[in-house]
Parts: C-alpha cells; sequence; structure tokens
C-alpha cells in the first residue's frame, strides 16, 4: 500500500508539476458575503502577498465571471466587490488571485444568498396590542418582535392636528410609540423594517398596515360618568342621579335611589339595592340615551361589589329606553351579566347612526341583594 501510494505521488507531480514547483499567488483571506436585495458584497483581505494585481470571481459553474483589478498598498487591503442584478437566489463563488508573473492563488469558495420579492413576502408585521388616544396623543402599545425575524424596528405614519404627516420610528426593544398631536378620527399605518443577515447590505419591509384607534369617547356622549356619580337630588345616602334615567321601583328609600353614598363605599355608586328595609327591584333600569356613528364600540363598567342573588346585566339597546329585565336576553344589542370589584366590558358594533340606551337592568328580591357600579367609560374601537 506505501509503494502504490507512492507511485500515486510520483504520478501527481508528473502530471501537474513537471520537472519543477507551482507558485500560487497570495489567496483572498477572511472572505465574506454580504447579502441584499438582488445584489450581494464580497469582501476579503488580501495579506501577505504584495504583487497580486487581480482577482477574479467566479459563479454558475464559471459560466459568469468579474475580474477586479487589485492596486496593492504596502499593508492589509481590504477588497469590497458589490455583485448587482442577481435573481433570488443561493449561489456558489470562487475566488482566484492573479499575481503580475500570471501565478494564481488556490481558490476560495463561499456560498450566500440574494434575497429578492420571495423572501419579502414572507415577511410579518409587528403586531399591536393597543392603540388609544390619551388626551391629543395615541400610545402604540407593541407586542415582542422577535429578535430571530431579522425586525429591526417600526415605522409609523400619522396625520396630526395641523394635517401633517409625521413618522415615528420605534426600536425592536422598545414596546411603546406616542404618536403626538394625532388628528382624531383618523388612522395611522406602520410596518416593519428587517434585516435578513447581520452581514446584510439591505434592509427590507413588509406591507403597510393601517390601525384604528382606541379613542375614549365618554366626555362627548356620556354625562356624569362616575368616579364619583353626582346626584340630582338627595344628600343623604340614597339620591337620584343627575343625567340618568332611573326607574321608579329603583327610587325605592322613599323616591330616592340610583345613587348609593353610603361612607363605606370609595365614592358614590350608581345602584340597585333591595332588602335590609328596602323593597324588592322587580324590574330596574338605569340607563342613558345617546346618538353614535356607525363604528365598534366599548362599554366599559368599573364594577363594585353585587350580590350573588337576583339577575342583574349591562345592557346596550337600540331606542330611547333599556328593555323589561327578563327579556334583555333576546331584545339587547349586546349585554353581559356583572362581575364584581373588576372592569366588565360589552362591545357592540352599528351599522349605520344610531340611538342607543346604555345602561343596566336588575332584578332584585328584597332578600340583601345589590349591585354597585363606580365608573362608566365608553370608547371607539379599531
Amino acid at each position: 500500500m506505501l509503494a502504490s501510494a507512492c507511485r500515486k505521488m510520483d504520478d501527481f507531480r508528473k502530471e501537474y508539476l513537471g520537472n519543477g514547483a507551482i507558485t500560487y499567488a497570495g489567496k483572498i483571506d477572511s472572505v465574506k458575503i454580504h447579502p441584499g436585495n438582488g445584489r450581494l458584497m464580497i469582501s476579503g483581505l488580501l495579506i501577505g502577498d504584495p504583487k497580486i494585481v487581480k482577482l477574479k470571481i467566479y459563479w454558475d459553474n464559471k459560466t459568469d465571471s468579474l475580474i477586479v483589478p487589485v492596486n496593492r498598498s504596502a499593508g492589509v487591503d481590504t477588497m469590497r466587490i458589490m455583485l448587482n442584478d442577481f435573481p433570488e437566489s443561493v449561489k456558489t463563488f470562487m475566488l482566484i488571485t492573479e499575481d503580475k508573473y500570471g501565478n494564481t492563488s488556490m481558490a476560495v469558495n463561499i456560498t450566500g444568498r440574494i434575497y429578492g420579492p420571495q423572501y419579502n413576502s414572507t415577511l410579518l408585521n409587528r403586531t399591536v396590542e393597543l392603540a388609544e388616544m390619551k388626551g391629543d396623543s395615541v400610545v402604540v402599545d407593541w407586542n415582542t418582535l422577535d429578535a430571530s425575524s431579522g425586525g429591526i424596528s417600526t415605522e409609523v405614519e400619522f396625520t396630526d392636528l395641523d394635517g401633517n404627516t409625521q413618522k415615528v420610528v420605534t426600536e425592536r426593544k422598545d414596546s411603546v410609540a406616542i404618536l403626538h398631536k394625532f388628528k382624531p378620527g383618523t388612522t395611522f399605518k406602520y410596518r416593519t423594517k428587517f434585516l435578513p443577515d447581520t452581514l446584510a447590505i439591505d434592509t427590507f419591509y413588509s406591507d403597510y398596515r393601517n390601525v384604528g384607534v382606541r379613542a375614549d369617547i365618554t366626555a362627548q356622549y356620556i354625562k356624569n360618568s362616575g368616579q364619583p356619580f353626582t346626584a340630582a337630588s338627595g344628600t343623604d345616602r340614597w339620591r337620584i342621579p343627575a343625567d340618568w334615567t332611573v326607574s321608579d321601583d329603583v327610587k325605592n328609600a322613599g323616591g330616592l335611589g340610583g345613587i348609593d353614598a353610603g361612607d363605606w363605599l370609595p365614592s358614590p355608586a350608581l345602584s340597585m339595592e333591595g332588602g335590609w328595609g328596602l323593597p324588592a327591584v322587580p324590574n330596574g333600569k338605569i340607563h342613558q340615551t345617546v346618538t353614535l356613528p356607525a363604528g365598534n364600540y366599548s362599554f366599559e363598567v368599573l364594577m363594585g361589589d353585587c350580590s350573588d342573588g337576583g339577575t342583574k346585566y349591562i345592557t346596550i339597546a337600540e331606542g330611547n329606553e333599556l328593555p323589561d329585565v327578563d327579556p334583555v336576553p333576546e331584545e339587547a344589542l349586546a349585554f353581559s351579566g356583572m362581575v364584581r370589584n373588576t372592569t366588565n366590558v360589552v362591545k357592540f358594533t352599528l351599522t349605520a347612526q344610531t340611538t342607543v340606551s346604555l345602561g343596566f337592568n336588575g332584578k332584585l328580591p328584597d332578600t340583601g341583594t345589590f349591585m354597585k357600579i363606580y365608573k362608566v367609560r365608553l370608547f371607539t374601537l379599531p
């Protein structure tokens, strides 16, 4: 076996070396591919051979090539070669240097990717958790942008109070964007910026997405919205709320009722109660009536304590009144039961401008049943 190996080496020398040694030019070192959009850049270092005068780059099985002249300095030279007009693909490149005597280097092979429309079509926008008006600004809460996706930032465009287009950029690690002086009633659009590779020379963008804003419109439509609720009459514990329509059976404390201002409560609350000396409330209603444009809405109610017994609803109904308590599930536009000591949310949609009543239904026996409401808010939704 050793003899056979020696004969093979001798044959190699005769075929490729002839009677003398081969002189190689110094090869390019530290080669990297920097991918781009329909293009790429190849970088590398010329370190040890001062005689190099050209760099040959081959691809597609040497059917395409580029020759780059080289002017060597006395030190280390950095080569950066831009290759344009490539289809989206993965390609292997062969790099060979040549010195002034015609000697060539050993080949250096490297494979890299060129990006394009197919990659761009896979990019997904960062998602919005919540976009809400606060004062004259919109606060956008972003969901996490995964670093492994290549996403690096998000660009938002919106219209300000002066009618001008403004742009805000949120970096990947930031979770909030503030759109100052946002024009009410408008949407904003955003897109996410991607760098597909840490060496990439081009960035890519997802498609724009338009987003509506959750806006607190309580002050426009709801009067006496709570925390505290103010009274139209009554100065003791039981009172009648201003601006709310209250059915007679709710006013079961000597003609007063609808507000409970007991000093153990954090603030005067909208109330229905039966028991502890108060008659039952067979068909209680507390509501306001407003006319809203078409859109998506959220009626949000901060509940205090409420009893387990009785029937209690948060109700949205078309028209100037709430339905009676028993047919609420069939007749209401939207409704929900009540969960104590938390914010209860009822969402509804109007396809045209509509007059609606928003409020509360209760059927409370005189066995110590009750509901307490500290605050209501009305929001538009995207």
